[in-house]
């Protein structure tokens, strides 16, 4: 595809992300209630993967002409398939035994390059489901994009594999189906992609790998004896015009997936690091434009204290960073040093794009720019789709019938017993927002010994049903606790710990849904004026101390600040679904009998 003027590169990269005219529309499909339960064999259509050669471990540092020696990779990359079947030319293999997919041969001197990103779409699925474009949509966007050119890019940059029912009951298995349908052409692992284990993500890795171009790609996860475990980068060719992706995983993974799903796993080799800038430099060798596909976040809130700012103000020569994990919205010219920052924020609520201008193998000017989901559910209300005639985008038949069929699947499994309990659990919405019942200290429990906190802080709003004697099944556990809260643990003061509590009890006798429910031993005079009514709390009968620090255990939606809890301090872990682990929990305490 040759050069047009930029209003009409703009045009296109808009029917680009909203489809073409004409095109008939797919029924929509319905969003699952959400629960986490033990995994089952994911509905896939690809066959079994075929074994990946052991990858060899990392030396000490090396000078930067060397550097292609310090992480080793995978041998093996398939040939690309574009709209246009182009002769390939001799297999060439480059740096880390890396072989490059040519994308595009037309040879175009002058052309635009689309690079479409998404990031943190947590197994958002469903088109609507909270606020997702959902990926039935974005299919059809990426094959009808392909269809009009070849110089097409489609990265997703981590946290895509865990969320929601459709991921979690069958290890991401189902996101890795549909990222391949979709056409991605690369993603990076984000901590919570780790909530399955690091053996989960090279699993999917391979069975990706075996069935189509997708790369799993990460530069800075090695095993505790310096042997990476994936491809730390991949070349794509455009008409001779190399793009380098490298993937870059954030080294909070430690502590913001459990720290059990990352044992004996490293993300901060001081090789890697060492070599960072000599890496880069090496990619401009065999690339004209390098982007960081990072899970890396703009916000400093980990141990590691990195951000995608602070790589970009330290390292020279990246052209473009996609970043990850701080759920950020970036677009438009946010330059850092020299390199273009962007991100796509969350959910799949808006589907990103950096437009390059190709002149004689060099950059000659990018465009950022972001596409929201309203524009792509609601194309009719939308400005930019009425000035071309756009009144809906139809679903992939494709991937709208394996949404379909795992959707059905989930359905049917919200039958089976996990637990048969032997008496009644009180959920009923004027108990748990007043006072701690059965089913809340229960709830407490799993969370506490599910983190390793020192014990959880949790709103009664959360608990939406009471669960009668008996068997109960997933989809009955479902109505329980029915959002995607991640059990996520903080550090907190004794003092924070009092305005924690005194903030829960402050609407008593009325109900509140930020009630503190909670396996602390709480003395309380709902008489007394709000704000003075906690007298003395004890943790394992001893009165906690005012001036120590300790680990709170509580939802991710707490920790941000949810229902005015601004208590929290720095997290520092953030693990599974709260409903992914009561029903472990209640599986193990009162094992199905029938």
């Amino acid at each position: 595809m040759k050069h047009v003027s930029k209003i009409a590169s703009i045009a296109l990269a808009i029917v680009l992300a909203i489809a073409l005219v004409g095109c008939s529309t797919a029924s929509t499909v319905e969003s699952v209630p959400e629960i986490a339960v033990p995994a089952a064999a994911a509905p896939a259509p690809a066959p079994a993967p075929a074994p990946v050669p052991a990858p060899a471990p990392a030396p000490a540092p090396v000078e930067a002409e060397e550097a292609s020696e310090a992480l080793p990779v995978q041998d093996e990359a398939a040939p690309a398939q574009p709209v246009e079947e182009a002769a390939a030319p001799a297999e060439e293999t480059l740096p880390f035994g890396v072989t490059p997919i040519v994308k595009n041969t037309q040879g175009d001197s002058v052309f635009d390059l689309f690079i479409v990103h998404t990031n943190d779409v947590h197994a958002r699925v469903n088109a609507g489901e909270d606020g997702s474009a959902g990926y039935a949509k974005l299919a059809t966007i990426i094959k009808t994009a392909r269809q009009i050119t070849n110089n097409v890019l489609v990265l997703d940059a981590g946290d895509v594999t865990h969320g929601t029912n459709f991921a979690n009951l069958f290890n991401g298995e189902t996101i890795g189906n549909l990222l391949v349908m979709t056409g991605y052409d690369a993603v990076v692992p984000g901590n919570h992609d780790f909530n399955y284990g690091a053996e989960n993500i090279l699993k999917l890795a391979d069975e990706a790998e075996a069935v189509s171009d997708l790369k799993v790609l990460s530069a800075n996860i090695t095993d505790e004896n310096g042997y990476l475990l994936l491809q730390p980068y991949q070349i794509y060719d455009f008409n001779g015009f190399r793009v380098c992706v490298i993937g870059l995983t954030t080294p909070d993974t430690k502590t913001k997936s459990h720290p059990k799903n990352t044992e004996g796993i490293e993300f901060d080799n001081p090789v890697i690091y060492e070599n960072a800038q000599a890496a880069i430099d090496l990619a401009h060798e065999i690339a004209d434009y390098v982007v960081v596909l990072g899970h890396i976040g703009t916000v400093a809130d980990g141990e590691s204290g990195l951000t995608s700012t602070i790589i970009c103000e330290n390292i020279d020569g990246i052209d473009l960073f996609i970043d990850g994990h701080s759920h950020s919205v970036l677009s438009g010219d946010n330059y850092v040093n020299g390199t273009l920052v962007v991100s796509a924020g969350e959910y799949m609520n808006n589907v990103g794009v950096v437009d390059i201008l190709v002149k004689d193998g060099l950059v000659a000017s990018e465009n950022a720019f972001l596409i929201s989901s309203e524009d792509i559910l609601n194309p009719a209300e939308s400005e930019l789709a009425k000035q071309y005639g756009i009144t809906e985008i139809p679903d992939d038949p494709e991937v709208a019938a394996y949404i379909a069929d795992v959707n059905a699947a989930i359905e049917a499994r919200f039958g089976e017993v996990i637990a048969t309990i032997p008496t009644d659990l009180d959920g009923e919405r004027e108990h748990v927002r007043t006072q701690k019942t059965n089913l809340s200290a229960l709830v407490c429990d799993a969370i506490t010994k599910e983190s390793g906190a020192d014990f959880t802080i949790v709103n009664g709003g959360g608990i939406r049903a009471s669960l009668k004697a008996g068997d109960v099944t997933l989809g009955e556990l479902n109505a329980v606790l029915p959002f995607t809260n991640i059990v996520t643990v903080c550090e907190i003061t004794g003092d924070e710990v009092y305005a924690a509590l005194e903030h829960g009890y402050s609407m008593l006798p009325e109900t509140n849904g930020a009630f503190s429910q909670t396996d602390l031993q709480v003395v309380y005079d709902e008489s007394r004026p709000a704000g003075e009514r906690i007298s003395k709390v004890l943790l394992n009968g001893e009165e906690i101390d005012r001036a120590a620090t300790y680990t709170v255990a509580t939802n991710d939606f707490m920790a941000a600040g949810g229902d005015g809890y601004t208590m929290f301090g720095r997290v520092l872990q953030e693990g599974r679904v709260l409903n992914e682990v009561f029903a472990d929990y209640l599986s193990a305490l009162y094992p199905p009998q029938n």
